[in-house]
């Protein structure tokens, strides 16, 4: 089976990192995750829940964009630092085809966890950084993957009872 989750270090090894180099694993991650997105729709053949997914793929990019724009204010001039090791999980874009609905929601929940992870890190690097704009974009990106979190549950729970999904899908929206 191919893997889709790359296993990181623990949140607790946020403090031996840089800012910089915070950052740049955020930046990676943002990265990896609207890959994820953007090759799981591909892969859908459900429309609504292909929307949801495609929306957080935009989310993503989004996040990426803020992220670099902070990166380049508070390092002019320097390229992006990607450290080797990074904090929580990674995701990784779908290769594999999706057979079943067992398998969407796998990849599902695997994101949520991502997901999950990716507020807790973004709450730990507002602790770091010492603005208040800085602290409250922080905060604004931790939000935004608890809404994500969410947003992949609610599908999470349909796909959980397959037919009432599929029931949803021929009555329209």
């Amino acid at each position: 089976m191919v893997q889709e989750l790359e296993e990181g270090l623990p949140l607790e090894k946020v403090k031996e990192f840089s800012l910089e180099e915070l950052l740049g694993m955020a930046i990676k991650a943002e990265i990896g995750a609207r890959k994820f997105y953007e090759s799981l729709a591909e892969r859908i053949e459900i429309p609504a829940l292909k929307e949801k997914i495609t929306w957080l793929a935009g989310e993503e990019g989004k996040h990426e964009a803020l992220l670099r724009k902070m990166y380049g204010s508070m390092f002019p001039g320097k390229e992006v630092l990607y450290p080797e090791e990074h904090i929580g999980p990674e995701l990784q874009p779908v290769a594999r085809e999706l057979h079943s609905a067992q398998d969407i929601i796998e990849l599902i929940r695997w994101a949520m966890r991502a997901e999950e992870i990716a507020a807790q890190f973004y709450e730990e690097i507002e602790k770091i950084v010492e603005t208040e704009d800085r602290k409250r974009l922080m905060r604004y990106l931790s939000d935004m993957e608890k809404g994500h979190y969410y947003t992949l549950r609610a599908e999470y729970e349909l796909l959980l009872d397959w037919e009432m999904y599929s029931q949803m899908m021929h009555v329209g929206p």
